[in-house]
């Protein structure tokens, strides 16, 4: 199955002025010493609460990675959560 893909708003620009390869996938867990992972297909549109379920464990084959921080902060924020942690792959 293949994985699923990595995501980032803000790739920044190289010394070459080409965006920067994504080299670390950002998952949204849960703050439980039992991480769970957030599953969803999409990030909600701004404004919007997305859909998505937990699952137990990291799959990649499901999850959407992003591709820094500050993706993963905004789509946190979208699906509506009110605690999450990051989990860097």
């Amino acid at each position: 199955m293949p994985r699923q893909p990595t995501i980032s708003y803000n790739t920044g620009l190289g010394a070459d002025g080409k965006p920067k390869a994504i080299t670390v996938d950002y998952y949204l867990a849960t703050t439980q010493n039992v991480m769970q992972f957030y599953c969803f297909d999409e990030p909600a549109e701004q404004g919007d609460e997305g859909k998505w379920e937990l699952i137990d464990h990291l799959d990649r084959t499901r999850l959407l990675g992003a591709g820094n921080k500050a993706t993963a902060k905004t789509w946190a924020k979208r699906l509506g959560l009110k605690s999450w942690t990051y989990v860097r792959v």
